[in-house]
């Protein structure tokens, strides 16, 4: 790629409207600034310390302190406390700038969302515009910071209201269902009595409060009312629309591309004025019905934007049909065919370790678990305006390929997920948008995993299929010789004599037979017996031409069989050669005993009415009068 700096996004995933929001501000302000940046997803988000929790975290393998320029870390959209350790003590080591959002860190600069003002703006507008005067906040975790700051906004509008703060008008929660269905039912069985409004500082635990209290029997919000907080569209397509906050995380997205430019650069940077603001989303949860144009905007735009594309992926039969090829290039051609089901996708490499599905090993626990191959190829590259399958190769330690600029034009937001198969690597794929609103989606990510899911399933194939033949090729060949066996004489002949039959092609039959072989064993030992054997076959097997195989019929029993253009002295001319192979031997390999053969051809065009075991059979009869012969003068 062209020499841009670059900044590294590590999250765990992009899949909600909070999180888009936050990469809408990081995606605008590096354009501005001209950064390219690397956002490393997972598809599961999960603690459990489990194998496909080892592929998911494989990708942050990539990140190298000589390619990347700086880093955000989303630490607080993180499940596993272990991953959040690895960075902490890696980052910490490496001395490039690093920015933690909604997350508090001693060796870098935390940012959050500036929400304390508009959270007092919430509370202002359930005391003015719909005189509400008793008041219960429901925030997170004791401590948080942005708990305590949305905190901070409901205690500056009370106090300025001049409306008193119970104790228990302050709940301390999880950010998540459990609190809000808990305060619920203390409201529905009047242990606690039933405020004018409640505050949530998220909008999981205000629509859990709304739905909790509807099923109990109450009105909202004629009975009380509810906000939020997050500004999704979950709230607002919820029925009862939830009041909330839209936050400012865009801005907190560009604050932390500002901060680390000044660190990497030393330039002072503001975020673009044109970015969006923070502002109130009022809905049927307050009273406030006056957003009903907006409720239906937001259900439009989410069913154009997501919905739609998540219906057509669902329909697709994607993984079904993805599974049904037997080869990688025809599964990434099939691949190719659901571009469709992904909104807005500019351009898409499927990037591969060299030997991914590692067919050639006979221990199939031996494969890439940490890191990734030195070497990768792009198997797939698409664009709008065509799709390569042409495989190009670059270095894993550049994490996106040196020829990138050739498909995309200008800094621009890339997003890797792993290709893996529990913690089995084979890659990872490169996705670019055209708008980053599109990234909000699951339909990508799940898209990726169906990929990881193919291609285990073709790897087990192919490997199976491998077996099957080595099981085969073990069956029709002789374990001592190498050459075919019986069985593979029979099943390769039967071929051959048709093929002379249907074409009228020249038929040669050769049947030869070790001299002497049980004096040999007799005098020297069955090793050296043995020795004799190979050496015959390996005579026939040199012979043979690309129309021809050879066999060990027997203990000290061969044939060779062929068809093509023979002339008449075709046989002899083999006779002459394995003659020459044996005489050679003889004389340069120290033994005490000679290695001989008596031989016998049939070489002519088959007739189609007969059976090969008739031209075999000829051959084994002048194979046996050339023994006689032998043995007369070997008595003389």
């Amino acid at each position: 790629m062209k020499e841009r700096k670059t900044i590294a996004v590590i999250a765990a995933d992009v899949f909600n409207s909070y999180m888009n929001r936050i990469f809408i501000g990081i995606s605008e302000q590096c354009r501005s600034l001209g950064y390219d940046v690397l956002t490393f997803l997972m598809a599961f988000n999960l603690d459990s310390g489990g194998l496909i929790q080892q592929g998911e975290e494989n990708i942050f393998s990539l990140i190298k302190s000589d390619v990347i320029d700086g880093v955000i870390l989303l630490a607080g959209n993180l499940a596993s406390q272990n991953l959040v350790d690895k960075f902490v003590k890696v980052f910490s080591h490496w001395g490039i700038p690093v920015v933690a959002l909604d997350h508090d860190f001693d060796f870098c600069d935390s940012l959050y969302a500036e929400d304390t003002e508009l959270f007092e703006q919430m509370t202002d507008h359930f005391i003015e515009a719909h005189g509400c005067k008793k008041i219960m906040c429901l925030t997170g975790p004791e401590g948080s910071p942005p708990a305590m700051s949305r905190l901070e906004g409901y205690k500056r509008s009370m106090k300025k209201h001049g409306l008193e703060i119970a104790e228990d008008d302050i709940i301390y929660g999880d950010f998540w269902k459990i609190v809000s269905q808990h305060l619920a039912k203390e409201f529905i069985t009047g242990e606690r009595p039933i405020p004018d409004a409640v505050v949530c500082a998220n909008d999981d635990m205000a629509r859990s409060l709304c739905n909790s209290m509807v099923k109990g029997g109450y009105r909202i919000p004629e009975d009380f009312k509810i906000s939020g907080y997050d500004g999704s569209k979950k709230a607002v397509l919820e029925i009862p629309s939830i009041s909330t906050v839209c936050p400012e995380n865009i801005r907190m997205g560009a604050s932390a591309v500002c901060i680390l430019h000044k660190k990497i650069t030393g330039e002072d940077v503001a975020p673009l004025e044109t970015l969006e603001r923070g502002r109130l989303i009022l809905a049927r949860s307050c009273g406030c019905g006056s957003n009903t144009l907006y409720s239906v905007n937001v259900g439009e735009e989410y069913n154009n934007r997501i919905k739609r594309y998540d219906d057509y992926y669902t329909k697709s039969c994607m993984l079904d049909e993805l599974m049904e090829e037997e080869n990688l290039d025809s599964l990434l051609r099939r691949l190719n065919g659901f571009i469709y089901t992904i909104r807005g996708l500019d351009t898409y490499m499927l990037c591969l370790c060299r030997n991914w599905d590692n067919v050639e090993k006979e221990d199939d626990n031996d494969y890439l678990s940490e890191g990734y191959a030195d070497i990768m190829e792009a198997k797939m590259i698409y664009t709008r305006k065509h799709t390569e399958f042409i495989g190009r190769d670059f270095y894993s330690k550049g994490i996106i390929p040196d020829f990138m600029d050739e498909y995309c034009e200008g800094p621009s937001v890339f997003f890797l997920l792993p290709l893996h198969y529990m913690d089995r690597c084979f890659g990872y794929s490169i996705f670019r948008f055209d708008d980053i609103r599109n990234a909000e989606s699951r339909v990508f990510a799940e898209w990726n995993k169906n990929i990881g899911l193919a291609l285990e399933y073709l790897r087990v194939r192919t490997k199976l299929t491998s077996m099957n033949q080595r099981i085969f090729m073990s069956s029709i060949r002789d374990t001592l010789t190498g050459v075919y066996n019986r069985k593979g004489f029979k099943r390769m002949a039967e071929g051959i004599f048709r093929k002379a039959c249907d074409e009228q092609e020249k038929l040669l039959v050769i049947i030869a037979d070790l001299d002497r072989l049980k004096m040999i064993n007799d005098n020297y030992g069955h090793i050296e017996g043995d020795n004799a054997i190979i050496v015959v076959a390996n005579a026939l097997q040199s012979c043979c031409g690309m129309n021809e195989v050879c066999a060990r019929t027997g203990g000290d029993e061969y044939a060779l069989i062929g068809c093509g253009d023979y002339s008449d002295e075709s046989a002899e001319k083999y006779f002459e050669y394995i003659r020459r192979y044996l005489k050679r031997y003889n004389e340069t390999s120290g033994k005490p005993y000679k290695v001989e053969a008596s031989l016998g051809a049939f070489c002519g065009v088959p007739d189609k009415n007969t059976d090969i075991e008739g031209y075999v059979g000829i051959a084994d009869e002048r194979m046996y009068g050339d023994k006689q012969k032998r043995r007369k003068q070997r008595k003389n």
